[in-house]
């Protein structure tokens, strides 16, 4: 380990540190002050739009996992380089080709809700107030936990999950999905 940092990581830190070296993308790109402007970055995501296609005109299966390997890294750079773009935009004014900065949607808000409760009882309103249960952790918190087990336990369920796609190395368990041609044939 001594031998590999002395030959290796010494030498390959001084030429970063100098600006030489090889630029590679990979993992460690979000840690990088550069990552939003970054040419080897911006390459190596790129490399996935030219995915030669052939006759027929699908993708492999190794292409599709080639592709959704990398999408979670291209979307976090592709919100990096929008951010970016974002921030100079709008803290110093750069002027990006076919884009502008305008003001966001907002959604209206009571500037008293005092004295909107007031002024629409005085118009003769009254069924201005909404009464809901309060949510389960905070009924939970209210009962205490094995209180709650026993009063409202069999009112309370966990639905399953929606499924997603995730790398082998993602800890939880495969869940393990009938074909169709499964689901059809008696046992």
């Amino acid at each position: 380990m001594k031998r590999w940092g002395d030959e290796v990581l010494r030498p390959a830190g001084a030429q970063a540190l100098m600006g030489a070296g090889e630029f590679m993308a990979g993992s460690w790109c979000r840690f990088c002050k550069a990552r939003n402007q970054c040419r080897a970055r911006a390459e190596s995501f790129l490399e996935m739009a030219k995915l030669e296609f052939t006759q027929p005109a699908l993708l492999s299966d190794e292409e599709i996992a080639e592709v959704i390997a990398k999408a979670d890294e291209l979307a976090k750079w592709a919100a990096d380089v929008y951010a970016f773009a974002q921030d100079e935009a709008i803290v110093h004014g750069k002027q990006w080709p076919g884009f502008k900065v305008v003001e966001g949607k907002s959604s209206r808000k009571y500037t008293s809700e005092e004295e909107v409760a007031q002024a629409a009882v005085a118009a003769g309103y009254k069924d201005i107030y909404k009464r809901s249960l309060i949510g389960i952790t905070e009924m939970e918190r209210l009962m205490g936990k094995d209180r709650f087990r026993e009063i409202l336990g069999p009112l309370v369920y966990k639905p399953k999950g929606k499924l997603t796609l995730v790398p082998e190395s993602d800890k939880r368990e495969a869940v393990r999905s009938n074909t169709a041609q499964e689901d059809f044939t008696e046992v």
